[in-house]
């Protein structure tokens, strides 16, 4: 999983590509956990290179999103892939997290 970090103003854009499958946390759940730890951080992934997630790549997601909530951050995805986008929605998941077509559709839901 390759990884790129953008600050634009106060939001932090990650820029995701690869397959998500779990045990690479090192690689991507590491740094998004450090970004989302600011209380009232506003963090967007940018899915559209994510071309496969297994089981385990959806535990992290549901993780991180989990610790955004409690952390008072918020975390949403962006531009997410077909694929993805399938998986998310056929276990429902499409429904836990919040998610945008673009980035600058996130950017516009920051209070």
């Amino acid at each position: 999983m390759k990884v790129h970090v953008e600050a634009r103003g106060s939001a932090k854009i990650v820029s995701l590509s690869g397959s998500m499958t779990g045990g690479d946390e090192r690689s991507w759940v590491d740094p998004v956990t450090k970004l989302i730890d600011e209380s009232g951080a506003f963090v967007v992934l940018e899915m559209s290179e994510v071309n496969y997630i297994s089981s385990a790549g959806l535990g992290d997601l549901v993780r991180l999103t989990a610790l955004a909530n409690t952390q008072g951050a918020r975390l949403l995805l962006v531009n997410v892939s077909p694929f993805v986008k399938d998986v998310l929605a056929t276990t429902r998941l499409d429904k836990f997290f919040e998610m945008h077509q673009t980035v600058d559709a996130a950017l516009a839901t920051a209070g």
